[in-house]
């Protein structure tokens, strides 16, 4: 349910964010549109302005009130055709209309604060009356005989303002229905884009434990989603597989417990249905030790695993030398490789590492408990000791004996697994359980190394790699 109101969500966050920016794109490409059929339009009219009033300076320096009256009327009609909604104002240095248009009394003008300024800067203004909105320039010529004429240009701004208002209207419109547009289409194309990751999200809240080998079919989603079904499936049989493997070790660690149970009730049960001399209980006590020893190892050895799958094995850092360790191993373990008449061959050299020693020590003695059991009588045991580089060294210990098939080999170091299921479990020697090599593993995960194993016709290989320094 949670998955679904989170997935509701941010399918509708996605539609709501498009919408606001196609809003914010279309705003500001109307702005920009408007702003620029008004800079136009300003452009336009002053343009048109200083044309007219170009012209009218031109017929004012030919003008004599008493000659040419008529003609110059007749010019300043020829001026103005072709400009609409254009007014003139012309008056003379005694305040005489020498020439004006029917439109707005644009001698009004004369009396603004800022007027003379529109003639010494040649610049236009923004002039409202009657409701009505006008652009307006002027000039004034003054003539060699000492006549001066000032003349006023308007030319009325109406129109362009309601061309930009209706722009800014349908703009507007447009942004609106635009952004509906794209909140409706995004809708729709997340729903069907959503609606096989719905039909996803069905098959997987259909999984639990007991489907965990369910596998969606990568024919019945889109393409696009091939990879992220692959995935899921991939992560499936990771699960299946850890959930596979904590229920064959819960099995085997019943199994394994079991065993000295069984052991210690039926003593126990023998030797209360009879009386016994001092000396049997003391056997039978002694054998029940040995039961009692080989879970305690056991538990002390999940405990240790239980630690390291939990990251809380903190080795105890000390310089080491394993060519001096790897022999006390070995002197160690000659007892017992002395009753099969087996030898230890240690060859080549490594630098000195950092690491728990105590904790090593148990790893290398696993392999080697290891190895003693399966070497053939009358055989050799060879470790190998190597530089890879200045920041890692090899361990090699190989043992000969029966060919270890390809398919165990990625297993050994699981918990529990054998290779040989009717092999015989004893002695104190953790390796006997079937979780020796999975110990051995952790301990060297813990020191940032890597250990594999190769099997061959003439031995089985344990490859160590650990880094000097950790």
């Amino acid at each position: 349910m949670y998955w679904m109101k989170k997935t509701n969500i941010i399918s509708f966050r996605i539609p709501l964010i498009v919408c606001l920016l196609t809003c914010g794109l279309l705003y500001c490409f109307s702005y920009l549109i408007e702003h620029t059929f008004e800079k136009i339009s300003i452009q336009q009219n002053v343009t048109e302005l200083n044309s007219v009033i170009t012209s009218i300076e031109r017929e004012l320096t030919y003008y004599s009130p008493d000659e040419n009256r008529d003609e110059f009327f007749q010019n300043l009609l020829l001026i103005l055709t072709g400009h609409h909604h254009l007014f003139v104002y012309i008056i003379d240095d005694s305040g005489k209309i020498v020439y004006r248009t029917r439109g707005p009394n644009l001698s009004i003008a004369l009396s603004q604060e800022h007027f003379d300024r529109l003639i010494t800067e040649n610049s236009t203004a923004i002039w409202n009356i009657d409701k009505s909105s006008y652009r307006i320039g002027a000039s004034r010529v003054l003539l060699d005989e000492g006549r001066q004429y000032t003349t006023i240009v308007a030319v009325a701004r109406d129109l362009q303002l309601e061309f930009i208002k209706r722009l800014r209207n349908g703009l507007g419109l447009l942004i609106v229905i635009a952004c509906v547009l794209a909140l409706i289409g995004s809708l729709i194309s997340i729903y069907f884009t959503q609606k096989p990751i719905n039909r996803l999200i069905k098959k997987i809240e259909g999984i639990n434990m007991k489907s965990l080998n369910y596998r969606i079919s990568t024919k019945s989603v889109p393409v696009k989603y091939v990879s992220l079904v692959k995935a899921f499936n991939n992560m499936l049989h990771r699960m299946e597989d850890v959930f596979d493997r904590q229920r064959n070790f819960t099995a085997d660690i019943a199994h394994e417990m079991r065993t000295p149970i069984t052991n210690l009730t039926t003593q126990t049960q023998i030797v209360l249905n009879n009386a016994r001399s001092t000396d049997e209980y003391r056997e039978i006590l002694y054998s029940n030790l040995e039961e009692y020893e080989k879970m305690s190892q056991m538990i002390s050895d999940m405990l240790f695993l239980a630690q390291a799958d939990n990251h809380q094995l903190v080795p105890n850092l000390i310089d080491i030398d394993l060519h001096s360790m790897i022999s006390l191993m070995c002197e160690y373990f000659e007892p017992l490789a002395d009753e099969k008449n087996i030898t230890f061959e240690i060859e080549g050299s490594c630098s000195h590492i950092e690491g728990d020693k105590m904790m090593l020590g148990r790893a290398i003695s696993n392999i080697l408990s290891n190895a003693i059991r399966y070497t053939p009588a009358n055989q050799t045991i060879k470790i190998s000791l190597s530089q890879v580089n200045q920041k890692r060294i090899q361990i090699i210990i190989a043992n000969p004996g029966k060919k270890i098939e390809s398919r165990h080999l990625p297993h050994l170091f699981d918990r529990f697994y054998r290779v040989d299921e009717s092999r015989h479990r004893s002695g104190k020697d953790s390796s006997g359980t079937g979780i020796g090599l999975a110990i051995v593993k952790s301990i060297i995960d813990t020191h940032r190394g890597h250990i594999h194993v190769e099997s061959d016709d003439l031995s089985t290989r344990f490859i160590i790699k650990l880094p000097t320094v950790i």
